[in-house]
């Protein structure tokens, strides 16, 4: 006998179908029946679905003969191998049927007879029990337990190009039951409506989703309401007050909704556990198990009632002291316009959600401002909470709607509020940025800073902290826009506008900022002055303090990465993005993740960048910017440049352009940038330097700030090289020269390397050598691995050229090792090939072949993946380890993918080994490093 067990939905059809379809084509003869519930007041239902007219001839009058009889027909429709009966829904099964299957096993047939039954255990009944635990005794049963998919087997099972958010509501929505996430998953997004309920622990809760039944296919919906139907009243009441309650209620509380005795409603909740529509949760708690069936309960009572049901359960929760949160899911559902007390209930849930989940509170406040009383525009509280909600809305990333709302504040705040108005105008302008609108952003920071009085010696402190703030504003407004020389001059007056306040917070914004407008403008020393400042006043802010202005963050960590302190940058954006997510700045999280990843790119972990540009895409889709989406799309861009998928680049690239739009500002000569360089790597010099020259305003790249001009115009000189263009070559290795005099060693690098391609090219092989040489010791100096591999790639064809073999080997060997270290795989195979047209025979693993077990080994892994893998180790899930790190489940998903093809094991637990063996190896060399006698010995 073969048990299949599992709840509704949960795929134990579909297994016995396998089973049957797998049995037909192995030669055996194959029986279906199906219980219902009415079976269980039949003869012989379910085993008549199977029969048919064979067991209906048959008298039931006498039980041996009929039991017999069964037998000798069982043996008659088995032909072939044998054969298999499979009984679906046995939970639904009649005594009879049941009775006769228990004689089967005692009595099997002299045929071969497979039994094959599907039943929810929660509903099976006393004497299939008996006859499976008799099967099991006799050591004729084999059982599989089928339990719901979590989230990760969810994404698994609806494809990669489904995001973890959708994957997350449909997991919550199904309950991880596969019929109703493949049900589900037709839905369109925009349909799946979903509603945020608060647990019952009082705690902020991100919410379960429950789906509107109008949005759940047909055959669910018919399948759940179906089973209510078959409910008595007094128990479809309660089930439908349960699903007012919440997640999770407690039977006195379900009393309330219900208006019911609580004997009587004790018997109920007894009645829905039997059936397993609810469950126990613990702490004397219950709720249902899969959302959509409290989805289908909650829309089977009607209006009139449910608006009263949800008001007796506000009255019962506040009787007993339950917290806002809890409330207010049950006001939103019964208040009336005017209801003071239901105003507060919202107002404070938002404010309770505001920092953890922006778009909850958004949806309070909305909720609270449409039952204010109509006292007019300038109704003092109105616009408080106008503006709370714009904020919270851009926060969720829902930013066209804050925008809306936000040009609304501006306009009804009188003159004289102008704190209020300089919030206000300053989070619409950061609005107007992610949406790629810095012309009105900077346009609507002026004319507010136009109607501020210049001076009066009465609070003129708080005046200049107003003043400070929309100048930062300003100076970011010119960076975005790509007007670098109005950048500094705007920060630099938000700097002096500072004065005595003492305000560390935004002293640490202004000189962020100025350090980045220093960097643009070529002041390189004045950056490193302001950067220095910068990043040791946000070092001495705690974490609540630089929340409140989060952009800071993003400012210094581009600002120390383009200054080549990437270690720095580092630190302060992951910083950065721990705030962003434990506060729910969403809107931020994709500046910081573009900033992170450009960082990787230059200390050369791409894979790591990789998966953070993964990551930049999976949060861009929480914000609805078409600015952020082209950011993420020319870093992807970027990183398939370095990783040899050309071709991928090259239309990554020019949707990146398409999306950034036509504008001179610093993401359209970005993605354009990025699309010219990957359109080299694919073989298309010529279109790189149309591409580059055009976004970078002419031959002498002035919409690029002048500190990074020497590497693209090595692009331009690589480029024209291509195209057997020596003299070109030879003009653009002469700027990268004259734009590397600002003491930066990247740049200066930058030249030599572009001198050396020209010296190479021009038959001056020792000089190309020594400039390549001198360009990779630079390269070093900074940390900048890749372009160091390029460098030395260089130099070593260069040699060889010159029959110093041992010598080019020796720089081939090394750029070979910092592309596989860089996972820069067309790079890689390039160091390969000129290895082995010098003789040089390149073990297997190394060439693009799948690594032996711990070839690479814990000193492979990134910082990040060496966190995740010891988080592996403790047997923690991917969803868990999400939680820790404040990542996403994919994010976390590709780093353990990465992790096992570094240490060559294919399982979790091959990873607990593989670091378990590296880190006992590792402890070995450092004992026998620090005690010479005992590593000469060994």
């Amino acid at each position: 006998m073969a048990e299949v067990v599992g709840e509704s939905g949960i795929g134990k059809s579909r297994l016995l179908g396998e089973l049957g379809a797998a049995a037909v084509r192995d030669g055996w003869t194959v029986l279906t029946g199906q219980a219902s519930e009415p079976d269980r007041g039949s003869r012989f239902g379910v085993l008549g679905d199977a029969l048919g007219d064979h067991i209906a001839s048959l008298d039931p009058l006498e039980p041996l003969r009929l039991r017999l009889r069964v037998g000798a027909l069982l043996e008659q429709l088995a032909p072939g191998r044998g054969l298999v009966l499979m009984l679906d829904d046995l939970h639904w099964g009649d005594e009879a049927s049941l009775e006769l299957l228990g004689y089967l096993v005692r009595h099997p047939p002299r045929r071969p007879l497979v039994l094959a039954v599907a039943y929810r255990p929660s509903l099976a009944p006393g004497r299939l029990t008996a006859v499976l635990a008799q099967a099991a005794r006799q050591g004729r049963a084999g059982r599989v337990e089928l339990g719901p998919l979590d989230v990760d087997a969810v994404a698994e099972f609806l494809g990669p190009e489904v995001s973890t958010r959708r994957c997350q509501v449909l997991h919550e929505a199904s309950g991880g039951c596969p019929f109703y996430v493949a049900a589900l998953a037709q839905v369109p997004e925009d349909q799946l409506r979903t509603t945020l309920l608060a647990g019952a622990s009082g705690g902020a809760r991100s919410g379960d989703a429950v789906v509107s039944v109008r949005d759940v296919p047909a055959v669910v919906r018919a399948s759940m309401q179906a089973e209510l139907a078959d409910l008595p009243d007094g128990v479809r009441v309660v089930a439908q007050a349960a699903a007012v309650a919440g997640d999770l209620f407690e039977p006195d509380v379900l009393a309330a909704i219900a208006g019911m005795s609580q004997q009587d409603t004790d018997h109920a909740v007894d009645e829905l556990v039997a059936r397993d529509l609810i469950r126990p949760k613990g702490r004397g708690r219950f709720g249902y198990w899969l959302p959509m069936m409290r989805a289908a309960a909650y829309a089977s009572g009607g209006g009139a009632w449910l608006i009263q049901a949800h008001a007796r359960a506000w009255e019962a929760l506040e009787e007993r002291g339950a917290s806002v949160l809890l409330r207010a899911h049950h006001v939103e559902r019964c208040a009336r316009t005017g209801d003071e007390r239901a105003i507060a209930v919202l107002v404070d849930a938002a404010r309770m959600t505001a920092a953890r989940a922006p778009a909850n509170a958004a949806h309070w406040l909305s909720l609270a401002l449409d039952l204010l009383p109509d006292k007019g525009e300038d109704d003092e509280r109105r616009l408080e909470l106008l503006a709370d909600m714009a904020t919270f809305l851009g926060m969720s990333g829902r930013l066209e709607q804050a925008r809306d709302v936000l040009h609304e504040v501006v306009r009804l705040l009188p003159r004289d509020a102008v704190d209020q108005r300089v919030r206000a105008v300053g989070f619409c302008a950061t609005i107007e940025h992610l949406l790629g609108r810095h012309t009105e952003a900077g346009g609507l920071l002026l004319a507010e800073l136009r109607r501020l009085p210049e001076h009066d010696h009465d609070g003129a402190a708080e005046r200049d902290g107003r003043v400070t703030a929309l100048k930062l504003k300003l100076a970011t407004a010119s960076l975005l826009s790509g007007d670098f020389a109005q950048t500094r001059t705007w920060a630099s007056a938000a700097r002096r506008a500072v004065g005595g306040t003492g305000d560390r917070l935004v002293s640490a914004g202004g000189t962020g900022v100025l350090a980045l407008a220093d960097y643009v403008v070529a002041d390189i020393p004045a950056a490193q002055r302001n950067c220095d400042r910068a990043a040791e006043l946000v070092d001495g802010l705690t974490d609540g303090e630089l929340a409140r202005q989060l952009d800071t963050v993003v400012w210094l960590g581009w600002a120390e990465q383009c200054l080549e302190r990437y270690n720095a940058a580092r630190r302060h954006l992951e910083r950065g993005l721990s705030l962003c997510r434990a506060t729910g700045q969403h809107h931020l999280v994709t500046y910081l993740l573009v900033g992170l990843d450009t960082t990787l790119r230059w200390q050369g972990q791409l894979r790591e960048a990789a998966d953070t540009v993964a990551e930049a895409r999976e949060s861009g889709q929480l914000v609805h910017s078409p600015a952020l989406r082209a950011a993420t799309l020319a870093m992807r861009c970027r990183i398939a440049t370095f990783t040899g998928d050309s071709d991928q680049a090259v239309l990554l690239g020019e949707e990146a352009c398409q999306l950034a739009g036509p504008a001179d500002d610093w993401l359209s000569v970005l993605a354009a940038a990025f699309l010219a360089h990957a359109r080299l790597m694919a073989g298309d010099p010529q279109g790189c330097v149309a591409t580059l020259v055009d976004a970078g305003g002419g031959a002498e790249l002035p919409m690029i700030p002048e500190p990074a001009r020497p590497g693209w115009f090595d692009v331009l000189t690589t480029a024209a090289l291509a195209l057997d263009h020596v003299s070109e070559a030879d003009q653009w290795a002469a700027r990268a020269e004259a734009a590397a005099h600002l003491g930066l060693a990247g740049s200066t690098a930058f030249a030599q390397l572009a001198r050396a391609r020209v010296r190479h090219a021009t038959g001056d092989t020792v000089g190309a050598a020594g400039a390549a040489h001198a360009a990779a010791t630079a390269f070093r100096q900074i940390g900048d691995p890749l372009d160091e591999g390029s460098a030395r790639l260089l130099a070593g064809i260069a040699m060889a050229r010159t029959g110093s073999r041992a010598e080019a080997l020796r720089e081939l060997e090394q750029a070979h090792a910092l592309f596989t270290q860089c996972d820069a795989t067309g790079l890689h195979h390039r160091a390969v090939r000129e290895l082995r047209k010098l003789g040089r025979r390149v073990p297997l693993g190394v060439s693009g072949q799948r690594n032996p077990r711990n070839a690479l080994g814990a000193a492979a892994l990134t910082r990040r993946e060496t966190e995740i893998a010891h988080w592996v180790t403790q047997g923690l899930t991917s969803r868990q380890i999400a939680g820790k790190l404040y990542l996403s489940p994919r994010t976390v998903e590709h780093h353990i993918a990465s992790i096992r093809a570094k240490f060559g094991v294919t399982t979790r637990a091959g990873i607990a080994a593989a670091l378990l063996t590296a880190e006992h190896t590792e402890s070995t060399e450092r004992c026998l490093t620090s005690h010479p006698v005992a590593a000469s010995v060994g």
